[in-house]
């Protein structure tokens, strides 16, 4: 008599653990495909050949809901912050310098490779967007996570590790952003080739020691 109603509830659970992927398979091909403005409630119910009505139901009766967690997905710092335990530990074990190292680089190649983060990030930068201001908060919340771990090692210099950091970032978007749209070299350097993103790992590496060694 028991094990009906648990195959059913269980039945249940996956049923909506599905159609929520769904869903939020559906923000990113739709981001991919047709740009962030097709974001609309419909039109996510169709590509994910959903009721609309799941979407409010599973994501607290908006939409934006939906489209958060999956940026939030897609977002590498946003990722990054789920593991502030192992950041804390490898810099405790290995000084500050490696992980930046590492964070840099990867970043780089996680941004390159994600297609609709970049155009997320499109999306963010071109207009004032209540969802994608709350994004980056968060974003730079986790950053003042990580200065208060790093910043320590700079108390006695007049380095603005920030601001070089800032630069980094920033620099790494607008790189890659510039070489996705129209595939021209920058200063030279044609990141769409292997060649080319092996200097800017390179460079990042350079930077980042010299940060650490003039402290």
């Amino acid at each position: 008599m028991e094990t009906k109603p648990r195959k059913r509830v269980s039945g249940t659970i996956r049923d909506k653990e599905r159609t929520m992927l769904k869903l939020i398979e559906a923000v990113g091909e739709i981001i991919k495909t047709e740009g962030y403005t097709a974001l609309g409630v419909n039109n996510i119910a169709k590509k994910a050949e959903v009721h609309k009505k799941l979407i409010y139901r599973y994501f607290d009766n908006n939409v934006n809901n939906l489209i958060e967690v999956y940026v939030k997905r897609k977002d590498y710092w946003l990722e990054l912050a789920k593991d502030m335990e192992g950041i804390e530990e490898v810099i405790s074990t290995y000084g500050g310098e490696p992980l930046v190292r590492e964070i840099l680089k990867t970043h780089l190649d996680h941004f390159y490779r994600e297609e609709e983060m970049q155009k997320i990030v499109i999306w963010e930068t071109s207009e004032r967007n209540k969802l994608m201001k709350e994004v980056g908060l968060k974003r730079e919340a986790f950053g003042e996570e990580i200065f208060k771990l790093l910043e320590p090692a700079f108390e006695k210099s007049d380095l603005d590790f920030r601001g070089i950091m800032a630069l980094q970032v920033s620099g790494i978007i607008f790189m890659v952003l510039q070489a996705k749209a129209n595939g021209n070299p920058f200063c030279g350097i044609d990141i769409n080739k292997p060649e080319g993103m092996a200097r800017i790992h390179k460079a990042l590496g350079q930077i980042v020691g010299l940060t650490y060694a003039n402290r």
